[in-house]
C-alpha cells in the first residue's frame, strides 16, 4: 500500500508539473628508622642516617616526607558534533551530501549513516514497476523518506544512480524521519502561508474527480521542487516533497 501511495504521488506530480598518574612506593616498614634531620630535608624519599655509639635511634618521626601528586595533564580535543537530520537538506541537487546521479550504494551507505538502516527496500527491479524509464529502478526507504535510483533520468544515463527523493506520504503526517527541510525550510506539516512566505511555489488546486490532490511546484536549478497539500487556503498544509527527476518529471 505504501508504495502505491508513493507511486500514486509521483503520477501526480507529473500530469501537475509535465555526528600520569604520578605516585609514591610505599616505604618499606622492616627497614632502619631515619634520622630526623633526613626527613626534614625535602626529599621524596629519607635517607638512612648513621647511629652514633650508644644513641638510640628516634623512631617517633616518621622517614617519609609527605609528597602531593600533580595529575598529569590531558590535551583537549574538539570533537564534531554527531550527524544529524539536519545533514539531509531536501535541495534541488539532491538530500544533504548525496547529489543527484551519484552511485546508489554510497548514498544508501551516507543516508544510513544518519538515519539507520533502511526500513524498505525493493532491490533491483523492471523500472515498469514504478512506471519509470531505462532498465532497471529501485526505491529503499526510511519510515517516509524514499529514495529512488534507476539508470535512466535527467541525472545520467546508461549506470545505476540516485534519482530522486520524495519525503512524506498523502496518508499521513508525524511518522519518522521528522525534521527534514528543504534549503529554503520547508518542510511537510508546514501551513501554505508559511509555503508562500519562504518560496516561490504556484499552487495547483488539483481535480477531485480525477482523484488528483492540490500541489505545489518552485523553479530550482537544477531541478525545480514539488509536492502535495491538502488544499491551497492559507491553513491547509504541505503532506509531501518532491525532488530530483526520473520517474516524475
Amino acid at each position: 500500500m505504501r508504495t502505491a501511495l508513493r507511486h500514486l504521488s509521483r503520477l501526480i506530480i507529473v500530469a501537475i508539473a509535465v555526528s600520569g598518574c604520578a605516585y609514591l612506593t610505599p616505604r618499606d616498614e622492616t627497614s632502619p628508622a631515619t634520622d630526623a634531620s633526613s626527613s626534614s630535608s625535602g626529599d621524596v624519599f629519607a635517607s638512612t642516617a648513621e647511629e652514633a655509639p650508644n644513641e638510640i635511634p628516634d623512631t617517633t618521626q616518621s622517614g617519609q616526607a609527605s609528597v602531593t601528586a600533580t595529575p598529569a595533564t590531558t590535551p583537549t580535543t574538539t570533537i564534531p558534533e554527531p550527524l544529524g537530520v539536519a545533514e539531509l537538506i531536501l535541495a534541488a541537487g539532491g538530500l544533504g551530501e548525496a547529489a543527484f546521479g551519484s552511485e546508489p550504494d554510497a548514498v544508501i551507505s551516507y543516508v544510513s549513516s544518519i538515519l539507520g538502516s533502511p526500513t524498505e527496500d525493493s532491490d533491483w527491479t523492471s523500472p515498469e514497476t514504478f512506471s519509470c524509464a531505462g532498465t532497471v529502478i529501485r526505491e529503499v526507504n526510511w519510515g517516509v523518506l524514499s529514495l529512488m535510483f534507476g539508470d535512466e533520468s535527467s541525472s545520467a544515463s546508461g549506470r545505476p544512480h540516485f534519482m530522486s527523493y520524495t519525503y512524506g506520504l498523502i496518508d499521513r503526517l508525524g511518522d519518522e524521519p521528522r525534521g527534514l527541510v528543504t534549503s529554503e525550510g520547508l518542510t511537510i506539516s508546514n501551513m501554505v502561508t508559511t509555503l508562500l512566505d519562504r518560496t516561490d511555489a504556484q499552487l495547483d488546486e488539483g481535480d477531485e474527480e480525477l482523484d488528483i490532490p492540490p500541489s505545489f511546484f518552485y523553479d530550482r536549478e537544477p531541478f525545480p521542487v514539488t509536492g502535495l497539500l491538502t488544499g491551497t487556503s492559507d491553513e491547509d498544509v504541505v503532506l509531501v516533497i518532491l525532488g530530483g527527476s526520473g520517474c516524475f518529471g
